[in-house]
């Protein structure tokens, strides 16, 4: 029974993720790219879904502006299991059973802690 509650509650990851700040949904990469661009504040960032959605496992992309101000898509998949939630890109963590995404983006995006910086209406304007 443990198991279960470990399981509803590392699940929540994905409603999370749905509901983050940063979060712009079933969005293509040339649309995020453009909302992007021309943002002069690096490691600027919005999530998007990825291509793939499966029951305990699904994809995402961070897009964000690089140190160089050019726009990157970095690819990720959060894995659900008994244990916890994963994330898989060219590293990977976990499981986490309290940890949200904003604890793990930096890791993503393979830079310091508190360098990302989501995109909101009013980072817009930046």
């Amino acid at each position: 029974m443990a198991a279960i509650v470990k399981r509803v509650s590392s699940s929540t990851i994905f409603i999370e993720i749905e509901k983050h700040i940063a979060w712009k949904g079933h969005i293509s990469g040339l649309v995020a790219e453009k909302m992007l661009r021309g943002k002069n504040t690096p490691f600027l960032y919005i999530i998007r879904m990825g291509e793939h959605k499966t029951g305990d496992e699904t994809g995402y992309y961070i897009t964000y502006v690089d140190v160089d101000l050019v726009v990157q898509h970095r690819p990720f998949v959060i894995t659900v299991t008994p244990q916890g939630w994963y994330y898989e890109n060219v590293g990977g963590g976990g499981p986490y059973q309290s940890a949200s995404i904003n604890d793990v983006i930096h890791l993503i995006l393979h830079v310091p802690e508190g360098v990302p910086v989501p995109f909101t209406p009013f980072a817009q304007m930046a």
